[in-house]
């Protein structure tokens, strides 16, 4: 009797200890001096494909840097079967590229390449075989292209991709002699967690398998959103993980991090659109970093995306982020 007593006990203390996580909110409200502008954006695919005006970039990109936004990746992907990019221009490009120079000279514009993974159906089939060495290599050839023609590197997101997996790190190895010492090799990276899952290796990446993509690439983004979780509290909480422990396996790196932040509006089941909001994961990443050194490889923040941020989501990130009223 007395040990199920002691058992219902300790159950109750573990729920308990559980609510109080999931409703209590995570810290991260008081003043701080984190943001750097060092910040960044994805960007719609029509920035790089279709023509626009002087006016209409120079508004865009003069108000991204207004916001201390210093990273764009416009959309180019995905690649197709055989590893090569859709059609673009390259007279827009050139264009883009010159108003981003005029908005900011600190500004760097890395074209968003990648693309899903065959065998992973999302809202369209995948393209990418990662062990097809034909087709990594002309990837390869395709992103070499894109910073002869002047841009400040590539940012890869390949999706999904599961911890561990070594023909990844092979691409990413041959895309870091390719693009070049001078340039920058961003890459979106999956959710980390303490451990590999078995039945879901797409789920997260532990944090050696991030050392080892750090060993490539020039910065990390981290996409700390679609995590399913069911409270504000929990979601914060989780993103405060995600930086601390990220910050601390990267320190030895040369690799510098982004953190994701969530700004659509869309609902599912892995998406909960009153619990991930950009205040929720703003405070998580301020959260996190109260508890790191001063030093480290953290950079800033990294808005998915662009067109989902709109006047009152930009207030809240200035507000929370910036620490400026809007």
């Amino acid at each position: 009797m007395k040990t199920r007593l002691v058992l219902a006990a300790l159950l109750v203390l573990v729920l308990s200890g559980g609510l109080v996580l999931a409703l209590r909110p995570v810290g991260g409200k008081g003043p701080h001096a984190f943001n750097r502008d060092r910040n960044a954006v994805w960007l719609e695919h029509r920035w790089l494909e279709k023509e626009h005006t002087d006016a209409e970039m120079d508004a865009l990109l003069t108000t991204l840097a207004g916001h201390g936004v210093r990273y764009v990746f416009p959309h180019l992907i995905p690649f197709d079967g055989a590893g090569r990019l859709p059609l673009h221009s390259r007279e827009q490009a050139q264009t883009f590229l010159s108003a981003a120079r005029r908005a900011s000279p600190d500004m760097k514009v890395l074209p968003w390449v990648g693309g899903l993974r065959v065998g992973h159906k999302r809202t369209r089939p995948g393209n990418l075989d990662l062990a097809d060495l034909g087709q990594r290599q002309r990837m390869v050839a395709e992103c070499r292209g894109l910073v002869d023609d002047g841009f400040d590197g590539i940012h890869l997101d390949v999706e999904p991709v599961d911890d561990g997996n070594s023909d990844f790190l092979a691409l990413l190895r041959a895309l870091r002699t390719a693009v070049g010492s001078d340039r920058i090799l961003s890459v979106s990276a999956i959710k980390p967690g303490p451990l590999s899952l078995p039945m879901a290796p797409n789920l997260l990446w532990t944090p050696d398998y991030y050392t080892r993509i750090a060993r490539s690439a020039d910065q990390i983004v981290v996409m700390t959103y679609d995590t399913g979780l069911p409270t504000a509290a929990l979601y914060s909480r989780y993103v405060a993980y995600a930086t601390g422990t990220l910050s601390s396996a990267l320190a030895s790196s040369h690799a510098r991090l982004l953190v994701g932040i969530p700004t659509y509006a869309e609902s599912g089941f892995m998406h909960r659109a009153g619990v991930e909001t950009p205040e929720n994961a703003l405070r998580g990443v301020v959260a996190g970093l109260r508890r790191l050194p001063a030093s480290g490889p953290f950079d800033g923040v990294a808005l998915y995306a662009g067109w989902t941020t709109d006047d009152a989501k930009w207030a809240i990130y200035e507000r929370v982020w910036r620490q400026r009223a809007p």
